[in-house]
């Protein structure tokens, strides 16, 4: 749930946000708009914008002008470090006043989000990534726990062809394919919006029985759902 009185931190993946700093490179415009990220999705260019806000880089008081960071950003690649660091050491200030990034565990990180932040559940631990991989950038001290948390986050199990044919049927109608009895009597899928509470689709048809518009509307609303859930996981 979104709490007023508490900035929502960036939780989109940070490569996600370096790229979006490579595509201004040619010149930032006077006002920031979600169309200078055409390529990524409409969820994904909110995540961007909303992350440029969080870090004052888009100055949302003066219409999401641009910063002198932000512009120092993209005009000087190789000063990036150092200007996120100096971002990072603001925006992130209260967790990193009261405590010693180098001597901190990761519980002790979880409970400075959830104090500091509105973020929860998935979203808190999407969002406590993204400031270790931008503190890990802009060469903040960590401690041994932060950085094996780094590198456990970066560690992903190579999937087999088998594993990859049930993730792309699955793909195809967002319903897993363990639910067999639920394809055909019911099947219900929740999740968490960007904006703060869940959503919750549940179908109660027989799908393989669905034709012309209502199989189109169907099929639909589940490859929205789909898309939705795949631009949170990117």
């Amino acid at each position: 749930m979104i709490e007023p009185d508490k900035p929502v931190a960036p939780y989109l993946p940070f490569r996600t946000f370096l790229n979006s700093l490579d595509s201004l490179s040619q010149g930032v415009p006077p006002k920031l708009d979600r169309t200078l990220w055409r390529g990524q999705s409409g969820l994904m260019q909110g995540l961007i914008i909303n992350a440029y806000r969080f870090f004052g880089l888009a100055i949302e008081v003066e219409g999401d002008a641009p910063s002198e960071e932000l512009i120092k950003m993209t005009s000087h690649p190789e000063q990036r470090p150092e200007v996120l660091r100096g971002l990072i050491e603001i925006v992130y200030g209260v967790i990193l006043g009261e405590h010693d990034l180098t001597k901190m565990t990761m519980k002790m990180l979880e409970d400075g989000f959830e104090k500091s932040f509105s973020v929860s559940g998935t979203t808190k631990q999407k969002a406590i990534t993204f400031f270790l991989k931008a503190a890990k950038y802009s060469e903040l001290p960590l401690s041994p726990y932060l950085q094996s948390q780094i590198r456990n986050v970066g560690t992903r199990k190579k999937r087999s062809p088998k594993n990859d044919e049930v993730q792309n049927n699955e793909s195809i109608t967002g319903i897993s394919t363990s639910d067999t009895e639920e394809q055909t009597h019911g099947s219900s899928r929740t999740i968490e919006l960007v904006s703060g509470g869940k959503l919750t689709l549940t179908l109660s048809v027989d799908l393989f029985n669905l034709q012309g518009t209502d199989r189109d509307f169907v099929f639909g609303m589940i490859d929205k759902l789909q898309e939705y859930e795949t631009a949170l996981k990117k």
